[in-house]
């Protein structure tokens, strides 16, 4: 949510040009997401005898395939919380771990790699770890967003 999510609309619309679809969806409260979710888990540890339910993110993403991909202007943990909900689905989360050294709020996505071309390239990674697109694609993708590898990492700067 907020105005990450410009990022990742652009993002989208990147990876759109490379034929691979993209749904965005927009996360208000990472917290919220977990804690119903972790309700929703003792209600089915208490109830063995009921049908399991499933928490909200679980029912909304149970009907969507592919790899999903969270940016945030916060630090990646933020976003983490509701791995364990994803259905051992590929999840890359993508945040502002460290200190910035940047005086706008783009320098500081780029310098974390939280801007729409990271978010691209991390989307197409992940396709390619799950052997949905080939080197050949990722290495092309990698050069026309000027991702490069020999980057530092910018939470050891």
């Amino acid at each position: 949510a907020g105005t990450i999510l410009n990022e990742v609309r652009k993002a989208a619309e990147m990876l759109a040009e490379k034929e691979v679809a993209a749904d965005v969806w927009s996360v208000t409260s990472f917290n919220e997401l977990r804690r119903e979710a972790m309700a929703i888990e003792r209600y089915n540890r208490l109830h063995p005898e009921q049908k399991p339910q499933q928490s909200y993110v679980e029912r909304m993403l149970s009907e969507t395939e592919g790899v999903i991909i969270a940016a945030s202007d916060y630090m990646g943990m933020y976003a983490e919380q509701i791995r364990p909900y994803l259905n051992k689905r590929r999840y890359v989360v993508l945040g502002t771990d460290g200190f910035g050294r940047s005086d706008t709020r783009a320098q500081l996505r780029h310098f974390f790699e939280v801007d729409a071309k990271s978010i691209a390239y991390a989307t197409m990674k992940a396709l390619f770890d799950e052997d949905l697109i080939t080197l050949d694609q990722l290495k092309k993708s990698a050069a026309e967003w000027g991702i490069h590898s020999h980057k530092a990492n910018p939470a050891e700067v």
